[in-house]
């Protein structure tokens, strides 16, 4: 009994050991490139500007003299712009200038443009304004960025709490990318790469913090909140839901249509704003767990304001929360939240 009761005991701390310590963070340079890109293109028509950071000036002393440059001028004038997720598509390239495809891609950041012409415009973009040279000569900054928010995350612990809440394995490491001038929001990252097979992938916006003076010529502290690292992640350990239960879902596809406010979204969002809206309930229960319940409350009525079955989906996860003897782990709870879902009208 006794052997037993250790054994678990040391897969259980083995099993949140391996989830805190086995994550990387890191600042690639060709999202680095996108994001520079991007930025020049659009921040004069943006409301959030880039967070303020001696990065930031080094950023605007280096392009100030490019900020013209005929492909920038070329995205300015295009019918659609992309979202700030654009820059994900640097993964899927090859690692040295001239850029293409090295990985077939299949995603849909890239919405403005076709990948050719896009990467015709992106590689003379990087070859004129000298990206590379401003690139590699922050490299020592970006080492160290990275080691301060890997130590932000350890120290947090909040992907224990992860782990404890969906208690899912994790076979491989957490990958965050660091986007240092994006202000706008962060993501989830898909992508079919060998290289990258285990690994929970996310890119994590530098973010301005109200509470913390931030100026361009403050060093950048890179501290992901534990509220975006836990939506983020969370997105990764619940992406086999929808497509477990697409058919079923869809028949209930217009509960996810219309939000608090009784706005109808486009009927190709249904998806999207489940996966959401399941995620962001997960986030509550886990933000309750670790913070306690007021903090919980508190993302409840935030939520709220946009899905209209956020507070009901939110009591119903009571059963998992209370009843973790019952559910192994999150999987073992899907049949019962789809059960829920088709008693809502």
């Amino acid at each position: 009994m006794i052997k037993a009761f250790l054994t678990t005991l040391f897969l259980t701390f083995f099993v949140q050991l391996f989830a805190q310590r086995n994550v990387q963070v890191k600042i690639d340079g060709r999202i680095e490139a996108i994001t520079i890109f991007y930025t020049l293109a659009t921040r004069d028509t943006l409301d959030k500007k880039p967070t303020p950071s001696s990065y930031y000036k080094d950023f605007n002393a280096h392009f100030e003299k490019y900020k013209n440059h005929k492909t920038l001028n070329w995205y300015r004038n295009l019918e659609t712009w992309d979202s700030y997720d654009l820059s994900i598509i640097g993964l899927f390239l090859t690692n040295q200038y001239p850029f293409k495809l090295e990985i077939p891609y299949t995603g849909h950041q890239l919405r403005s443009s076709d990948m050719t012409t896009f990467l015709a415009n992106f590689n003379e973009f990087y070859k004129d304004c000298k990206v590379e040279k401003f690139i590699k000569t922050h490299k020592q900054e970006y080492i160290k960025i990275t080691n301060f928010a890997k130590k932000s995350i350890t120290e947090s612990n909040v992907l224990n709490d992860v782990q404890k809440f969906y208690n899912k394995p994790s076979n491989g490491e957490i990958l965050i990318f660091a986007d240092i001038l994006n202000n706008l929001g962060n993501n989830a990252i898909e992508i079919n790469d060998g290289k990258l097979i285990g690994k929970k992938i996310f890119k994590l916006a530098y973010l301005q913090d109200k509470n913390v003076l931030q100026t361009n010529e403050t060093e950048v502290k890179f501290i992901p909140l534990s509220n975006v690292v836990i939506h983020e992640v969370s997105h990764l350990y619940l992406n086999d839901f929808i497509p477990k239960y697409k058919e079923r879902l869809s028949r209930k596809k217009d509960l996810f249509l219309t939000t608090a406010k009784n706005e109808v979204l486009k009927e190709t969002q249904w998806k999207n704003e489940l996966d959401e809206l399941i995620v962001r309930v997960c986030v509550s229960k886990i933000l309750g767990e670790k913070y306690g319940f007021e903090r919980e409350l508190q993302e409840v009525e935030n939520q709220s304001k946009h899905f209209k079955y956020f507070k009901e989906l939110n009591l119903f996860f009571n059963k998992y929360t209370q009843n973790r003897n019952k559910y192994k782990n999150i999987t073992e709870f899907y049949p019962e939240i789809m059960n829920y879902i088709e008693t809502l009208k």
